[in-house]
Protein backbone atom coordinates (compact mmCIF):
# COMPACT_ATOMS: atom_id res chain seq x y z
CA UNK A 1 0.00 0.00 0.00
CA UNK A 2 1.12 3.38 -0.87
CA UNK A 3 -0.11 6.86 0.75
CA UNK A 4 -0.85 9.59 -1.70
CA UNK A 5 1.03 12.96 -1.74
CA UNK A 6 -0.65 16.66 0.08
CA UNK A 7 -4.17 16.23 -0.58
CA UNK A 8 -5.95 19.13 -2.66
CA UNK A 9 -8.66 21.42 -1.31
CA UNK A 10 -11.01 19.38 -2.23
CA UNK A 11 -9.82 16.32 -1.07
CA UNK A 12 -9.05 17.50 2.07
CA UNK A 13 -12.98 18.38 2.63
CA UNK A 14 -13.78 15.13 1.77
CA UNK A 15 -12.07 13.57 4.90
CA UNK A 16 -15.17 14.90 6.57
CA UNK A 17 -16.95 11.47 5.55
CA UNK A 18 -14.74 9.20 7.28
CA UNK A 19 -11.00 8.97 7.91
CA UNK A 20 -11.58 5.07 8.47
CA UNK A 21 -12.91 2.32 6.28
CA UNK A 22 -15.74 1.89 8.86
CA UNK A 23 -15.95 5.27 8.99
CA UNK A 24 -16.45 5.62 5.82
CA UNK A 25 -19.11 2.76 5.38
CA UNK A 26 -20.91 4.17 8.25
CA UNK A 27 -21.25 7.69 6.62
CA UNK A 28 -22.49 5.66 3.43
CA UNK A 29 -25.31 3.93 4.83
CA UNK A 30 -25.99 6.73 6.92
CA UNK A 31 -26.15 8.92 3.66
CA UNK A 32 -28.28 5.89 1.35
CA UNK A 33 -31.12 6.18 4.64
CA UNK A 34 -31.35 9.90 4.39
CA UNK A 35 -31.75 9.72 1.00
CA UNK A 36 -34.31 7.47 0.76
CA UNK A 37 -36.54 9.65 3.47
CA UNK A 38 -35.89 12.34 1.16
CA UNK A 39 -37.33 9.81 -2.02
CA UNK A 40 -40.30 9.04 0.34
CA UNK A 41 -41.07 12.94 1.25
CA UNK A 42 -41.07 13.76 -1.79
CA UNK A 43 -43.91 11.10 -3.46
CA UNK A 44 -46.18 13.72 -3.73
CA UNK A 45 -44.35 15.91 -6.52
CA UNK A 46 -41.92 13.45 -7.66
CA UNK A 47 -42.31 14.39 -11.30
CA UNK A 48 -42.57 18.40 -10.72
CA UNK A 49 -39.10 20.18 -11.36
CA UNK A 50 -38.88 22.94 -8.15
CA UNK A 51 -38.59 25.61 -10.91
CA UNK A 52 -37.52 26.00 -14.59
CA UNK A 53 -34.01 24.49 -15.01
CA UNK A 54 -33.92 22.47 -12.03
CA UNK A 55 -34.56 18.63 -12.00
CA UNK A 56 -37.47 17.09 -10.61
CA UNK A 57 -37.18 14.76 -7.45
CA UNK A 58 -37.09 11.76 -9.94
CA UNK A 59 -34.61 12.93 -12.11
CA UNK A 60 -32.14 13.78 -8.66
CA UNK A 61 -32.66 10.26 -7.83
CA UNK A 62 -31.90 9.23 -11.05
CA UNK A 63 -28.96 10.87 -11.33
CA UNK A 64 -27.09 9.80 -8.21
CA UNK A 65 -27.63 6.51 -8.86
CA UNK A 66 -26.20 7.00 -12.13
CA UNK A 67 -23.56 8.18 -9.63
CA UNK A 68 -23.75 5.51 -7.09
CA UNK A 69 -22.91 2.53 -10.05
CA UNK A 70 -20.64 4.64 -11.86
CA UNK A 71 -18.05 5.05 -8.97
CA UNK A 72 -19.11 1.67 -7.67
CA UNK A 73 -17.47 0.22 -10.84
CA UNK A 74 -14.59 2.76 -10.61
CA UNK A 75 -13.89 2.10 -6.68
CA UNK A 76 -13.46 -2.03 -7.48
CA UNK A 77 -11.16 -1.09 -10.11
CA UNK A 78 -8.90 1.09 -8.35
CA UNK A 79 -9.47 -1.62 -5.42
CA UNK A 80 -8.23 -4.07 -8.08
CA UNK A 81 -4.97 -4.74 -9.76
CA UNK A 82 -5.85 -4.43 -13.25
CA UNK A 83 -3.94 -1.76 -15.10
CA UNK A 84 -5.78 1.72 -15.17
CA UNK A 85 -6.49 2.73 -18.82
CA UNK A 86 -5.70 6.91 -19.31
CA UNK A 87 -8.65 8.44 -18.57
CA UNK A 88 -9.66 12.08 -19.86
CA UNK A 89 -9.22 14.63 -18.29
CA UNK A 90 -11.54 17.15 -19.11
CA UNK A 91 -12.13 19.32 -16.19
CA UNK A 92 -16.46 19.93 -15.34
CA UNK A 93 -18.53 22.86 -16.04
CA UNK A 94 -20.85 25.11 -13.79
CA UNK A 95 -23.92 27.13 -14.69
CA UNK A 96 -24.61 29.68 -12.44
CA UNK A 97 -22.59 28.46 -9.81
CA UNK A 98 -23.96 25.08 -10.00
CA UNK A 99 -21.60 21.76 -10.78
CA UNK A 100 -23.08 20.66 -14.23
CA UNK A 101 -23.48 16.41 -14.60
CA UNK A 102 -21.49 15.01 -17.49
CA UNK A 103 -24.24 13.59 -20.09
CA UNK A 104 -23.40 10.13 -18.96
CA UNK A 105 -24.83 10.90 -15.74
CA UNK A 106 -27.87 12.95 -17.10
CA UNK A 107 -31.48 11.65 -15.33
CA UNK A 108 -34.12 10.71 -18.22
CA UNK A 109 -37.56 12.46 -17.77
CA UNK A 110 -38.02 11.06 -14.87
CA UNK A 111 -39.14 7.01 -13.83
CA UNK A 112 -41.07 5.99 -10.87
CA UNK A 113 -39.40 5.42 -7.74
CA UNK A 114 -40.20 1.88 -7.68
CA UNK A 115 -38.39 1.48 -11.33
CA UNK A 116 -35.30 2.85 -9.74
CA UNK A 117 -35.30 0.83 -6.21
CA UNK A 118 -34.19 -2.10 -7.17
CA UNK A 119 -30.85 -0.72 -8.81
CA UNK A 120 -30.52 1.81 -5.84
CA UNK A 121 -30.38 -0.96 -3.37
CA UNK A 122 -27.96 -2.87 -6.03
CA UNK A 123 -25.93 0.10 -5.54
CA UNK A 124 -26.13 0.37 -2.24
CA UNK A 125 -24.84 -3.16 -1.37
CA UNK A 126 -22.23 -2.94 -4.45
CA UNK A 127 -20.71 0.42 -2.68
CA UNK A 128 -20.81 -1.62 0.46
CA UNK A 129 -18.89 -4.35 -1.00
CA UNK A 130 -15.95 -2.29 -1.96
CA UNK A 131 -16.36 -0.11 0.97
CA UNK A 132 -15.36 -3.51 2.91
CA UNK A 133 -12.20 -4.04 0.98
CA UNK A 134 -10.70 -0.38 1.43
CA UNK A 135 -8.46 -1.07 4.50
CA UNK A 136 -6.28 -2.68 2.03
CA UNK A 137 -6.69 0.18 -0.89
CA UNK A 138 -3.08 1.03 -2.90
CA UNK A 139 -3.70 5.49 -2.40
CA UNK A 140 -1.14 5.58 -5.58
CA UNK A 141 -4.01 4.45 -7.45
CA UNK A 142 -6.26 7.69 -8.86
CA UNK A 143 -8.84 8.13 -11.32
CA UNK A 144 -9.58 11.63 -12.68
CA UNK A 145 -12.60 13.62 -11.49
CA UNK A 146 -13.45 16.61 -13.11
CA UNK A 147 -14.09 19.27 -10.38
CA UNK A 148 -11.99 17.53 -7.52
CA UNK A 149 -8.71 16.36 -9.87
CA UNK A 150 -6.88 12.94 -8.99
CA UNK A 151 -8.56 10.78 -6.56
CA UNK A 152 -7.87 7.58 -4.57
CA UNK A 153 -10.02 5.07 -3.46
CA UNK A 154 -10.78 6.23 -0.05
CA UNK A 155 -11.34 9.71 -1.65
CA UNK A 156 -13.99 8.20 -4.12
CA UNK A 157 -15.55 6.34 -1.88
CA UNK A 158 -16.41 9.82 0.64
CA UNK A 159 -16.88 11.38 -2.66
CA UNK A 160 -20.03 9.57 -3.26
CA UNK A 161 -21.50 9.78 0.20
CA UNK A 162 -20.83 13.68 0.02
CA UNK A 163 -22.62 13.50 -3.77
CA UNK A 164 -25.76 11.42 -2.02
CA UNK A 165 -25.57 14.12 0.98
CA UNK A 166 -25.99 17.12 -1.14
CA UNK A 167 -28.62 15.71 -3.77
CA UNK A 168 -30.46 14.39 -0.83
CA UNK A 169 -30.62 18.50 0.50
CA UNK A 170 -31.80 18.88 -3.16
CA UNK A 171 -34.96 16.88 -2.43
CA UNK A 172 -35.75 18.32 0.87
CA UNK A 173 -35.76 22.08 -0.82
CA UNK A 174 -38.64 20.93 -2.83
CA UNK A 175 -40.25 19.55 0.58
Amino acid sequence: MTTPSEPSQGTRVLVAFGETQPEMLAELHKAFGRFEEGVRGSQDHWLQAPSEGRWSPAQVAEHVLLVNENVGRLVALLLSDKALRPMERTPGHTQDGRRLAPANLEPSAGQPWEALSARWEASHAQLTGVGERLAAADLGRVAYHPFLGDLDAHDWFRMVTYHIRHHRRQLEEGQ
